[in-house]
């Protein structure tokens, strides 16, 4: 049977209409993320590089392969950018703060963990550089300070509150006192003494161990041995 001249062009208009797979509003969406990840790469390569002298939307943007605008479309501010690169390692620590509040693992174990989470991201130069960027940053950005308050505000009254857990006799404003003294111990102490590559001295042997013991200290308030017993 012949088909009519009019009903063949209706069937070949909906055969071309027909969208390829991937393509469409999932497509675009996927498009999207790629270039967010792309914008953050590059931003976290040129704050480890260059530091905070190079960072610039511009710079970003030439990094990334697109126009300004479109950076913007995705991080409207420097800020925005810098956020994105550091973003993800304070929500890994609250990510497992929370983690350990919330499941069976008992709090002594916890802290242990964090600690020795700390040592890891004390001795990753890398990791070291990005946070003294960050807070290089703060010191002259009024928004970059205001996200650093809010960050370490909400990661000492966590941090705290595993504190009490694992030691019930420790109080509320000291258990404030202790999360404080050991995000200082991480934070300014070991990632400037070794991430700058110090581990590799030779009074540094032996170091681990002494910071693990000098943790607990802080938490239980008596010396407890490596091992914790």
């Amino acid at each position: 049977m012949t088909v009519p001249i009019e009903q063949r062009s209706r069937r070949k208009r909906r055969t071309s209409s027909a969208a390829p797979a991937g393509t469409g509003h999932d497509g675009v969406r996927a498009q999207g993320l790629r270039t967010r990840h792309a914008i953050v790469r590059v931003a976290r390569k040129l704050l480890l590089e260059g530091g905070p002298l190079e960072f610039s939307q511009r710079a970003v943007a030439l990094g990334a392969g697109i126009s300004i605008s479109n950076l913007q479309y995705y991080f409207p501010t420097r800020l925005a950018v810098l956020r994105a690169v550091i973003e993800p390692v304070i929500d890994a620590y609250l990510g497992d703060l929370r983690r350990a509040l919330d499941n069976s693992v008992s709090p002594r174990e916890t802290l242990d963990a964090l600690m020795e989470r700390g040592l890891r991201d004390a001795n990753d130069a890398e990791s070291a550089a990005l946070w003294a960027h960050f807070v290089s940053f703060a010191s002259t950005d009024p928004g970059c300070s205001r996200l650093l308050d809010e960050w370490y505000d909400t990661l000492t009254r966590e941090l705290a509150q595993l504190v009490r857990a694992a030691n019930p006799e420790c109080h509320e404003a000291d258990s404030l006192h202790v999360a404080t003294l050991l995000i200082a111990l991480v934070d300014g102490g070991l990632a400037l003494q070794l991430g700058a590559g110090r581990h590799k001295r030779t009074y540094m042997q032996g170091f681990d161990a002494r910071f693990r013991a000098t943790a607990k200290y802080l938490v239980w308030g008596k010396l407890l041995d490596v091992g914790g017993t």
